[in-house]
C-alpha cells in the first residue's frame, strides 16, 4: 500500500499535464461498481465464511470403522480374530452438533456482510476525502493565480511609475505562500488517489482518478425510530450474536445427548487350528456409559455462551440506539452549520474582493487591505468545501450503522 501511495505521489509531482489528460473520471456510484469482489481485502473477507463452513463439514463427518486382527498361538493351538468395529451415532449428538456449527457458519457469514458494508462505506469516505482535496488544490490554485495576475499588473504599474514596489513584492510573496499550500494540497490529493484506488482490483490508476461530484440536494432523514428499526434488521453483527445464540442452544442440546450412549458393532471371524480347525463368527455390541463423564462442562460452557451473546445483543442495541441518535444529529448540525457558511460567508467573498478591488485601485486602500479580502475569500472557500466534506463523513457513517444508504 506504501508503494502504491508513493508512486501516485510521485507520478503526480512528475507528470501533472499528462495525468491530467488521462484522467478517469469516476462519480461514487461508478467508483461503488469498482469494488471489486476479486480485490484482496473482499477475497480474504469471503474466506472467512469458507473456513466456518469447512468446520460445519467436520463436525457433520461420520466415524471411520475400525479393523482388528488378531492371532494367538499356544501349544501348537493358533487362533486368528479378525474384526470391523463400526459406530453408530444414534443419540442424535452429531446432528446437533452439526446445526451448531451451522449456526455458527451463518454467523460468521453476517458478520462479513457488515464487513462488506463496512468496506463499502469506506469507498464512499475515500471518495469523499478525493472530493474534499480536489476542491481544495483547486481553490488555493485559483487564488494563486488571481494574485499572479495581480502581481503582473503591479509590476506592470511600479514599471510605468503608478505603484510602489512595496505592493509588488508583497503581493509575489503572497502568491509563494499560496504555491506552496497548493502543492501540499496536491500531496494531499495524490494520497487520496491512493487511498480510494487501494479499493480496486488494479491500483495502478490511481494517478489517473478524478472524483466527479453530482452532490444535490440531501434528502430529510428518516426519524430516529425508523433507522434504529432497520439497523435492527440490517446489521450483520445483530444477525451474528441471534445465530450465535441459536448455535450455544444447540450446543446444550448436543451436550444432553451425550448422556445417551452411542453403540459401536463390531463383527468379525474367528479361526482356530484345534481338532483339525475351525472357522466361526464373531458379533459384539459395545458401548460407553456415561457413569462419570455426564457432559456437565459442556452443558455449563454452552449456558454460558448463551448468556454472552444474550447480554452483548442487549448492549449492541443501546450502543447502536445511542449513536444512531447522535450521529443523526450531528448530520443534521453540519448540513445546518454548511448552508448557513455558504449563505453568509461564501456568497460574500466575491463581493469582498472586488470592493476591494475597487478601494485599492481608488487609493483608498491598501495592498495589505487587498491581499487580506483575497486570502478572506480563498479561506472562506476552503472552509466551505472542510464543512462539506464533514457533512458526507458523517452521512456515510450514519448509512453505515443504520443501513440506510443516503443517494449521493
Amino acid at each position: 500500500m506504501r508503494a502504491v501511495v508513493l508512486c501516485a505521489v510521485l507520478a503526480t509531482a512528475w507528470l501533472p499535464s499528462r495525468a491530467g489528460a488521462q484522467s478517469l473520471s469516476l462519480t461514487e456510484s461508478e467508483v461503488l461498481a469498482r469494488l471489486s469482489p476479486n480485490s484482496p481485502r473482499v477475497r480474504a473477507m469471503r474466506a472467512v465464511v469458507d473456513v466456518a463452513r469447512a468446520d460445519a463439514l467436520t463436525v457433520g463427518r461420520w466415524p471411520n470403522p475400525r479393523v482388528t486382527f488378531d492371532r494367538e498361538s499356544v501349544t501348537g493351538v493358533t487362533e486368528t480374530i479378525t474384526m470391523v468395529a463400526q459406530p453408530l451415532p444414534i443419540s442424535g449428538y452429531r446432528g446437533l452438533q452439526v446445526q451448531a456449527a451451522g449456526a455458527l457458519a451463518e454467523a460468521s457469514a453476517s458478520r462479513v456482510d457488515d464487513q462488506l458494508r463496512r468496506a463499502r462505506a469506506d469507498v464512499r469516505l475515500a471518495f469523499a476525502e478525493l472530493v474534499a482535496a480536489q476542491v481544495r488544490e483547486r481553490e488555493l490554485t485559483a487564488a494563486r493565480n488571481r494574485l499572479r495576475d495581480l502581481a503582473g499588473v503591479l509590476a506592470t504599474r511600479e514599471a510605468a511609475g503608478d505603484a510602489a514596489g512595496f505592493d509588488r513584492l508583497r503581493a509575489e510573496r503572497e502568491v509563494l505562500d499560496l504555491d506552496a499550500d497548493r502543492a501540499v494540497a496536491a500531496t494531499d490529493r495524490a494520497w487520496a488517489q491512493a487511498a480510494l484506488a487501494g479499493f480496486f482490483a488494479d491500483a495502478r490508476e490511481a494517478a489517473r482518478i478524478e472524483a466527479v461530484d453530482l452532490s444535490t440536494v440531501r434528502p430529510s432523514l428518516p426519524p430516529i425510530e425508523a433507522l434504529v428499526e432497520r439497523a435492527e434488521s440490517r446489521r450483520g453483527e445483530l444477525a451474528a450474536l441471534r445465530r450465535e445464540i441459536d448455535a450455544a442452544s444447540l450446543s446444550e442440546r448436543a451436550a444432553e445427548r451425550r448422556r445417551i450412549p452411542d453403540p459401536e458393532v463390531v463383527a468379525g471371524a474367528k479361526s482356530s487350528t484345534l481338532g483339525g480347525g475351525d472357522l466361526g463368527s464373531v458379533v459384539m455390541i459395545q458401548a460407553t456409559v456415561p457413569l462419570f463423564d455426564r457432559s456437565r462442562p459442556e452443558r455449563a460452557l454452552a449456558r454460558a455462551k448463551a448468556v454472552q451473546a444474550e447480554a452483548r445483543v442487549e448492549a449492541f442495541r443501546v450502543a447502536l440506539r445511542a449513536e444512531i441518535t447522535a450521529l443523526r444529529s450531528v448530520v443534521v448540525e453540519r448540513r445546518e452549520a454548511a448552508e448557513r457558511y455558504r449563505s453568509a460567508a461564501v456568497a460574500g467573498a466575491d463581493r469582498i474582493e472586488r470592493i476591494a478591488q475597487v478601494s485599492y485601485d481608488a487609493g483608498e486602500r491598501g495592498i495589505l487591505e487587498l491581499l487580506d479580502a483575497y486570502r478572506t475569500g480563498a479561506s472562506a472557500r476552503l472552509r466551505q468545501a472542510a464543512l462539506d466534506a464533514a457533512t458526507r463523513q458523517a452521512e456515510i457513517e450514519l448509512e453505515f450503522l443504520s443501513g440506510w444508504e443516503i443517494p449521493s
